[in-house]
């Protein structure tokens, strides 16, 4: 048995350091005897057979202890590396949220002389922000949509919003219209649109 081997045994827990020097002398006096032709009588022969197998056994308990071990690492490898890929996709598609955003954000200031309010819900709080009528309309009818970039709002066309909430739905705060957008009004939805609804009303 090779010194390799013997800290193989060792190392792989499957004998202690004397027990893996034993199984070395008895290999080596099995050896030694079958290549001299010494063995004496056939009870020594069995002998020393008997400890060169149990030589190879525990070399095969090794050798497979080894290929155990590289298996349970390459699993733990991949598991590690599916994490790591699955947080940079995560980082890439904010990084692409905020980009789309930057580019298409429709928000504009507002003076003080065409500001109106709009209010809208954000989870479970009533937020209020000042808007030009225009872009009021466009909220209320679902042409522009309210997303949110790290608690700033933003107005972005539909078309941008649908890419934004590919990437991740939360940002989408409020798309009004949606699949009632084009549907012909009704006898009551066209008697209830002749009276008019504060844009500032809490409910």
């Amino acid at each position: 048995m090779a010194d390799s081997l013997r800290d193989q045994l060792v190392k792989a827990g499957l004998a202690t350091s004397a027990q893996a020097k034993k199984a070395e002398r008895s290999n080596r006096a099995a050896e030694t005897a079958v290549r001299h032709g010494k063995s004496k009588s056939k009870g020594k022969a069995k002998d020393a057979n008997a400890k060169q197998n149990e030589s190879s056994s525990l070399t095969a308990q090794v050798k497979a202890k080894a290929a155990q071990q590289k298996a349970e690492k390459a699993a733990r490898d991949k598991a590690i590396a599916q994490i790591r890929n699955a947080k940079s996709e995560a980082k890439a598609k904010q990084a692409q949220v905020r980009q789309l955003i930057a580019q298409n954000d429709q928000r504009t200031k507002v003076g003080d002389d065409e500001a109106v309010p709009y209010n809208f819900v954000h989870g479970q709080k009533i937020k209020k922000i000042h808007v030009t009528k225009t872009q009021l309309e466009a909220l209320s009818s679902g042409r522009l949509i309210v997303v949110n970039n790290n608690g700033i709002y933003h107005f972005v066309d539909e078309k941008v919003a649908a890419q934004i909430a590919e990437r991740d739905p939360k940002r989408i705060i409020v798309a009004h219209g949606g699949e009632n957008k084009d549907t012909p009004p009704s006898s009551d939805d066209e008697h209830y649109a002749k009276f008019a609804i504060p844009d500032d009303l809490d409910w």
